[in-house]
């Protein structure tokens, strides 16, 4: 439905207390985890949050918002800066600390309740949203001197007509993952509590950890050190020549590529919300004839890349099955791995950086061919994790010792094929993506949760095959559960057409009660 979402101000944001900064050296040089993606790709999420009907106060006011975001500036003060991409090496470094965050003011002409989804059970999904909730975050342009020379966190407040608020939270991938960025919020969250109706300056509990993992790699080393760091071979990696490495601000990245394959059809992203019976259903179907054991990650993602796949193959003129790629991915989050105490050994609590490295695969046909057991496919995903880069943190620490040793970071590539056909799938629905998330509280000092918590599929996002499972509302109550099933709900993007064979395909969701 049409609806007009008009910015009414925007205001630039600094740390409250500068002498924040003076505990970092300038400029702040990024670490290899962080060379392993796109300076352009973002990490953008979308909170909102429903005014409560009996209640007089303005929910999440701006004003209260600017300080907490003041506040958070004084524990991420990079935030506050600007990306610099060395040409000689492209290695990356954030520089002019100060110029400042970005805080836009918006209004929706409509109420939230407008956006409710008749497909969905009458609940707000990010797709229902203006613009697909991109209109609820600051405009974006990837273009690398807008990347360069623009703030590194914007935050959109959008307040609807009946009051509600939507938080529209954009920060850079190439500076933290999904886990940096999720702490990062709850962050925001806990300072705006802190901060209450009056000038409160409570601090965080738990401060962040913003230095990047190795990232005085090269201040350190000895020269015999860094010969023996580019001697090893990684199994996730390899480096290009020279000529085919791009020398420029672009600096190609391992994920997702500086130009994705764009495929004939358009790419749409739809939501569907998989419950806890249906995935344990699942599960039971991935399971092997010996017991062998499928995680729910592992079997829903071998189940959308079998089916997936399969609609291809029944796409008019569809290519042949060995024309057609199917390698899958998803990344690993490495910090349980790293972690440590010691700055100088590992990871440290509230570490905020990049800690992902993708894994893949390539499958056979007939692993995915139609009536070819799951569990196989389960199989193999469940065996990406469990590869020595994984399992063995001193072949780790390697693999990442070799790429900070590169002498051009930009030949750095991963094995994956990125060509129509591929699968990628990303793990955020054990992140806390609600949980923590409370800004304010009702009438009896009872949280206020979101309503919704979302990624919108934007522009660099919609690549036909890239799914992401994420955490349902249910999330806030029962916080983050790792060892019990809880709905998911996929985030999937593909080209149209696949749409309408899956929506015939009576696999597809073949355990979903009615």
């Amino acid at each position: 439905m049409a609806s007009s979402v008009t910015v009414i101000a925007q205001r630039t944001v600094q740390c409250a207390n500068f002498a924040s900064v003076a505990a970092y050296d300038w400029p702040l040089k990024l670490g290899p985890f962080d060379h392993l993606v796109a300076p352009f790709i973002p990490v953008a999420v979308v909170y909102v949050y429903k005014a409560l009907p009996a209640s007089s106060a303005e929910l999440v006011p701006v004003d209260r918002l600017h300080r907490a975001m003041e506040r958070l500036l004084d524990y991420y003060p990079h935030q506050s800066g600007r990306l610099h991409i060395h040409e000689s090496d492209g290695t990356r470094e954030i520089d002019r600390v100060g110029a400042g965050a970005s805080l836009l003011e918006a209004r929706c002409s409509d109420p939230l309740d407008a956006f409710c989804s008749p497909e969905h059970d009458g609940r707000v999904v990010i797709t229902s949203l203006p613009d697909g909730g991109n209109a609820l975050l600051a405009p974006f342009d990837p273009a690398m001197d807008k990347v360069l020379n623009g703030p590194l966190l914007t935050v959109q407040h959008t307040r609807f007509a009946c009051g509600s608020v939507a938080l529209g939270i954009r920060l850079y991938h190439t500076l933290c993952d999904g886990g940096g960025y999720f702490q990062l919020v709850r962050h925001l969250a806990e300072l705006y509590r802190g901060l209450g109706a009056g000038d409160a300056t409570s601090g965080l509990a738990c401060p962040p950890h913003i230095r990047p993992y190795l990232n005085d790699f090269h201040d350190k080393v000895t020269a015999t050190d860094r010969q023996a760091a580019l001697a090893f071979q990684p199994e996730l990696l390899y480096l290009v020549d020279e000529s085919s490495a791009v020398k420029d601000d672009a600096a190609p990245a391992v994920l997702p590529p500086p130009a994705p394959v764009v495929p004939l059809s358009p790419v749409t992203g739809r939501v569907m919300r998989f419950s806890a019976a249906e995935l344990n259903a699942l599960k039971e179907h991935a399971t092997g004839p010996n017991g062998e054991w499928a995680s729910t990650f592992e079997a829903l993602a071998a189940h959308l890349h079998q089916r997936v796949y399969l609609a291809r193959l029944k796409l008019p003129h569809a290519p042949t099955p060995s024309s057609l790629v199917r390698d899958y991915l998803n990344p690993i989050n490495t910090r349980s791995r790293l972690a440590s105490n010691d700055e100088a050994q590992g990871m440290p609590p509230g570490y905020f950086g990049n800690a992902l490295l993708t894994t893949s695969t390539p499958m056979d046909h007939e692993l995915l061919a139609e009536g070819a057991p799951l569990w196989r496919i389960a199989k193999v995903i469940h065996d990406l994790s469990r590869s020595p880069t994984f399992t063995d943190v001193n072949v780790l620490r390697q693999t990442i010792r070799w790429v900070a040793a590169q002498p051009d970071v930009r030949r750095v590539r991963d094995h994956f094929n990125f060509a129509p056909g591929a699968f990628m799938a990303s793990q955020w629905n054990k992140l806390p993506t609600y949980a923590g998330a409370d800004f304010d509280v009702d009438s009896h000092g009872a949280p206020i949760p979101p309503l919704l918590v979302a990624p919108p599929f934007t522009p660099i996002s919609l690549v036909d095959g890239l799914g992401y499972f994420v955490a349902t509302e249910e999330q806030f109550h029962r916080g983050v559960d790792v060892k019990s099933s809880s709905d998911i709900d996929l985030h999937l993007a593909l080209s149209e057409p696949l749409w309408e064979i899956l929506n015939q395909d009576p696999e597809f969701r073949r355990f979903r009660k009615p």
